[in-house]
Formats: C-alpha cells, structure tokens, sequence
C-alpha cells in the first residue's frame, strides 16, 4: 500500500496497566503499523475514580502515543449508563480533532457506544476487532456468577444474572438524587423514582442494550472476529455477514528468539497454567485434575493471580489445593514470558465459558509446547487447526486428570505434539492484511 495513513486504535485498556489478550492484540498491531510508516494513536480507558470524567491525558508507550481517557463504571446509575455516556463522547470528538482517517475499536467497555457514531460522522473509516461477548453479553463471558455456562442468551436469565449490579446501579442513582435535594421534592421524586423502575426493571434495559450494541456494530464500515465460532455466535444474533469477516490475531514475537528449546520434556513432567485465576478460566478444575496424580510423576506450575481482589481467591487455591508438586508462582510482567513457557511441557487451557482466541494458546504454539484446552468455543477450534493438543469436556476434573496422563503413560505423545500444523500470525502480516481492509473501506467511501 501506498498512501499512509492516520490511524486511531481504541481499546479499553493498554499495557503497560493492562496486560490480557486484547490488550496486546491492540499494542502489537499499534507498534506494527507505526513501523510500517502510519501515524498511529492510541486512546485507552484509564480508571481512577479521583480523576473527573472523561478527563483526558497524554502518555507515551514504546514510542506510541497514548492518551487515556478516565471513566468510572462503578458509578453508573443504570445499565445504559454502562454502555453510553454523553461525557465520554464529548472528549472523544476532541481526539478526533486531531484527524484520522480510520478508528479501530479493539473494545468500548467503559466507554460509549456512540463513540463508532462519532467516529463515522468525522469522516473516519471505523473497523471493529470482536474479542469476546461483550457487545451480546454485559459481564463479557456468557459465564454466571454462579458458575453456568450461557449456551443460549436469554434476556430473562440475563435480567437474574445481573441482578446484584442492578441493585448498585439502583443504588448509586438513589444516592445521586439524595445528593441532588430530592428529599425536598417528594412530588417529583416518587414519579421520577416510578419512571426509573419502569426503565430498569426485568429484561427491558437488556432488549435495549442488544438493540444498540448491534446497531452500533453494524455501522462500522468493518467488524472483524479472530475465532470463527465467535463471528458465527454474532451473525445468528443479527450481526451483518456483509460487513463482518474472520481475522486472526497477529502477534509481535522477538521474544521467541529468548526460548530455550528443549528436545524432551522436564523430569518430573511439568503441567503449566498461564493467566489470571478467574473462576470462568477453569483453574478449579485443574486443581482438581491434578490431585489425582501420583505425587512424583508430575508437577504444575501455576502463573498467574487473582487481581481484583488483591489475590486472595488464589491464595484461597493455594491453601486448599497444597500438595507435593504443586507451584504457585503468582503474576509475571509479560516480557518473562519466555522463561515462563520454557519452564513448562504441556500448557492447560481448562476454560469454563466460550473463549474466542487465547492469546496463551498462540504463545504455547510459538514455544513448541503442547496443549491440553476445553472442547468448545475458540479452543476447540485453533486446537483442532493446528493440531498440537489434545481436547477435553469441559468443566471435567476426571476427563483432564485422564487426558493429562497421556502424556505420562505415551512415549511419544509429547514428541508428535510439538509442532503446529498452523503457523501462528504475526503482526507484520495482519497489520499488511488491515492496510488493505482500510485502503478498501476509505476508496468505497470516497
């Protein structure tokens, strides 16, 4: 491609605060496509309740301009105060002052929906990246708090599901009239009070958050999944096949080169878990799978924590779960990642609900590290392409425990698994596939 461009990356989040899956995915392409001679920016969600909504502020990341716009979703008043939020519209249109030629929106919690409007009414191309459920489910994940897993999203179960952050929401705007002086009008507080259930009762702010979320998607110019089952779940539920298609993630990977190659697996064998211990990525189950190994035949090697609340669920895991070969070795910046996969044989990837595209399962790939992952979703399906690991019912501590000990009791198992029959994506190459999506997005809008 020729011609450069002025490109606006959205997501809500960036390293180095934020470190999961679509972060990355949203800094790989940004440092790719700045290499490639684009101007690129960043503008990210920043969280800090003692900052003003919507405030804005200027940073630097590895030679990317960032700038973070502060938002607060535990003050929202309401469901639709999730999902819109006039102030975050307001500094978005002054970003976009500074002139683009596309955004690209990599997630818009904690933002607006309204921002892909904004977006198109500055003249801007507008691709969005799909990286979860988001946009059809508001905790994300299709995953209860109660631990079931959403084969069917329906608004009712949905309206119970969130029943508790509606009782906060219902609360905060309690307080935020209380604080307003509505005490001294109860003439007008008992209708307005009758009017706010009315809005926010049952399955209607719901209904009303599909209806915008895929309206919003299906303005943008571009909607594009790295699983194909993800893309598929969106287009049954009314997303646009014409405006939407199949992209893998690209990784930026100089640290492949930092890998200590290993032609035979450790002694004692070493099972390994990467990432956070939510209890919708399964790290129960593995626990459990594990206890029914003989102590010296094995190892897992635990890497991760839970973060929000300061780690005290993974501390709890480690308490419950204590036994001869087990390793809690708690969080690691993402540049150790290399010792981190070298220090591992087989990779466990026990999700409880529909990943789209675990950026571990690329990593493990890279590595030449077997994997051991969920039947279902995004898992399924890279597995299956690439065909380096073998596949499990999910949520089955016996089925994992039997799965894992094929690689103890098969000679060569861990050998014929090594290699992926599908060659991870790199940065380089996706960032070359977008040049030519945006070119062809702003030439049929010329």
């Amino acid at each position: 491609m020729g011609g450069k461009l002025s490109i606006l990356q959205v997501s809500h989040g960036f390293p180095p605060r934020e470190q999961a899956g679509a972060e990355l995915c949203c800094f790989f392409l940004s440092r790719e496509l700045l290499r490639r001679g684009h101007r690129v920016q960043v503008l990210a969600r920043g969280n800090d309740p003692s900052r003003p909504r919507a405030a804005l502020e200027a940073e630097e990341y590895r030679g990317i301009p960032v700038t973070r716009i502060y938002t607060d979703p535990a003050r929202a008043r309401s469901m639709k105060d999730t999902w819109l939020d006039p102030s975050v519209r307001g500094a978005f249109e002054k970003v976009l002052e500074r002139g683009f030629d596309i955004v690209h929106f990599h997630h818009l919690y904690g933002l607006s929906l309204d921002l892909v409007e904004a977006a198109k009414t500055a003249g801007a191309g507008v691709v969005m990246t799909l990286h979860d459920f988001w946009f059809l489910c508001p905790r994300g994940q299709r995953f209860t708090p109660g631990g079931r897993l959403c084969e069917e999203i329906l608004p009712s179960r949905c309206s119970r599901c969130m029943a508790k952050k509606r009782a906060r929401w219902a609360w905060n705007a309690l307080a935020s009239a209380l604080k307003e002086g509505a005490w001294k009008r109860p003439h007008r507080a008992l209708p307005a009070g009758l009017a706010y259930l009315a809005r926010n009762l049952h399955t209607r702010p719901l209904l009303e958050r599909t209806r915008a979320c895929l309206d919003a998607l299906n303005k943008a110019d571009l909607c594009l999944s790295p699983s194909k089952f993800l893309l598929e779940e969106y287009r049954a539920r009314g997303l646009s096949p014409e405006r939407s298609a199949w992209s893998e993630n690209g990784l930026d990977f100089p640290w492949v080169r930092d890998l200590r190659p290993r032609k035979e697996p450790h002694t004692p064998f070493r099972f390994g878990f990467i990432g956070s211990f939510l209890h919708s990525k399964g790290v129960e189950v593995l626990l459990q799978a594990f206890q029914g190994i003989p102590p010296g035949r094995a190892e897992l090697h635990l890497h991760g924590t839970s973060p929000w609340d300061g780690g005290a669920y993974a501390a709890s895991l480690e308490k419950k779960y204590a036994r001869p070969g087990l390793f809690f070795h708690g969080p690691f910046p993402h540049e150790e990642i290399p010792r981190v996969l070298s220090s591992i044989d087989v990779l466990a990837v026990p999700s409880l609900w529909y990943e789209n595209a675990p950026l571990t399962l690329d990593e493990a790939a890279l590595a030449e590290i077997p994997v051991v992952a969920s039947d279902m979703g995004g898992m399924r399906e890279i597995t299956l392409r690439r065909k380096n690991g073998l596949l499990f019912p999910p949520g089955d501590p016996a089925a994992l425990r039997s799965t894992l000990k094929r690689f103890l009791d098969e000679k060569n198992l861990w050998t014929s698994l090594r290699r992926s029959a599908h060659p991870v994506r790199s940065a380089a190459d996706q960032a070359e596939e977008l040049e030519t999506r945006y070119a062809g997005i702003l030439n049929s809008t010329q």
